[in-house]
């Protein structure tokens, strides 16, 4: 089963991000204003100018919310992230459907030298590993209903269950900080599969603030 990213609900634009900035003057505009249209003091340069000077509050104040699902460890990374952000995920204490399985598309060496993280192309044996991690996997899995099909409590059965299984959480959070964890994420230096949720995140946010968007990962 795939990463994924789903839209539920945002606050706010474009133009928001451009007002909320020209508070500082006591003035507002009613119609966001390109550069080709009004070169001078457009929303679009406000914006140009916030993001390249690192004025992130204008961008703090617009909200975005996705449903997002994707293993256990890459949801601990994205959680990682703090502020702007606030999450509600869902609990085994209190669900005892059958997780899904996240089977990544090939297994990748361990980087060479002394790196400590990342990882350094394909595992010439990522076809017999993939078999092995699937096998042992779903024998975890079919434990932990064993378990609950027992009676044994949805708190502790849980215990069995494999880093790789799927978790859902709702994550609500500010513009400035979706840039922040995407700048950080998208780099090639970030795991691939957390990559995977910056890269749909991203798409997102694309459409729904395309000017803001654009320059502030223009700064990354």
């Amino acid at each position: 089963m795939s990463i994924k990213v789903e839209y539920i609900d945002h606050m706010g634009d474009d133009l928001m991000v451009a007002n909320t900035a020209r508070v500082s003057f006591s003035k507002t505009s009613n119609k966001f204003s390109y550069r080709k249209d009004s070169p001078k003091g457009s929303d679009e340069g406000i914006i140009d100018y916030l993001a390249r000077e690192n004025h992130w509050t204008p961008f703090g104040h617009p909200q975005i919310q996705f449903r997002i699902k994707a293993p256990v460890p890459i949801r601990t990374q994205c959680f990682k992230s703090k502020v702007g952000f606030v999450e509600n995920e869902e609990s085994r204490r209190y669900i005892t459907t059958t997780p899904e399985l996240f089977v990544p598309e090939e297994f990748r060496a361990a980087p060479k030298g002394n790196k400590k993280q990342g990882s350094d192309g394909v595992h010439e044996a990522s076809d017999h590993w993939k078999k092995v991690y699937r096998i042992n996997c779903n024998t975890a899995v079919k434990t932990y209903k064993m378990m609950i099909d027992d009676g044994v409590a949805p708190e502790q059965a849980r215990f069995v269950l494999p880093q790789g299984v799927h978790v859902n959480w709702i994550w609500t959070g500010s513009l400035a900080a979706y840039a922040r964890f995407c700048g950080l994420r998208k780099d090639s230096h970030a795991q691939q599969e957390v990559k995977i949720v910056a890269d749909l995140i991203d798409e997102e946010i694309t459409k729904l603030f395309p000017v803001c968007w654009k320059y502030l990962m223009a700064r990354n």
